[in-house]
């Protein structure tokens, strides 16, 4: 049976990775799994048996409604996840030879200005993910990846334009600088940190707001 077919299982959960990567869902809207059954050519039960793993993975989260939706980030999380993901980028870059880090950049350097925010979001995932298994360290490396992917859609949605975004990734990788330790730990709290600015500011809106200082639109 479809619930109990390892490849079919395998083929449902991979298709779902690929969509949510892919920006195929909106965050805070509810999936339709018989959409997605159609999709797979399976039936529900194998997608919502792979839902249940993305939930665990972080990527899903159960709809109010019944169901799963790709959650809305608060602020607060992000800022969270943001410091998290800096500080283990920041370990792994520090803890390769200057040689190692340089090829590792060199792969991803350059760039032609026509990237999507969705391909943005990609190269950004596959530029960390790469640093941390550059040091050999399987777990860094999946912790990377799993942190990545649970800011992806917040990536996708950034406001800064997907051209200047992929500027930003081609400063990040330059491989060309004398101090590459030097130079990699400023681009990296720099790319972060704009980041958590923007989140911050919001999370102050909205406590101004709250309290009164300012009214809300």
């Amino acid at each position: 049976m479809a619930a109990m077919d390892p490849p079919l299982q395998e083929r449902v959960y991979l298709g779902l990775k690929a969509d949510y990567l892919a920006g195929h869902f909106v965050p805070g809207k509810r999936i339709d799994l018989q959409d997605l059954a159609n999709r797979y050519r399976s039936s529900k039960t194998p997608v919502r048996e792979a839902a249940f793993v993305l939930v665990g993975e972080g990527l899903l989260t159960h709809h109010e409604d019944g169901g799963f939706v790709v959650p809305v980030l608060s602020p607060v999380e992000l800022v969270e996840l943001l410091a998290w993901h800096m500080r283990l980028v920041l370990v792994s870059a520090s803890s390769l030879k200057e040689a190692n880090l340089r090829q590792t950049l060199r792969h991803y350097s350059g760039s032609d200005g026509n990237a999507s925010a969705i391909d943005v979001a990609v190269m950004t995932t596959e530029i960390f993910t790469s640093i941390a298994e550059a040091t050999g360290n399987r777990l860094a490396s999946i912790e990377v990846r799993r942190l990545n992917q649970r800011l992806h859609y917040s990536r996708i949605a950034d406001p800064l334009e997907p051209a200047l975004a992929e500027k930003e990734l081609g400063i990040l990788t330059n491989p060309d600088v004398a101090n590459l330790h030097k130079a990699m730990r400023r681009r990296i709290e720099a790319y972060h940190l704009r980041k958590i600015g923007r989140q911050r500011k919001i999370i102050q809106e909205a406590s101004r707001i709250n309290n009164g200082d300012i009214p809300s639109q």
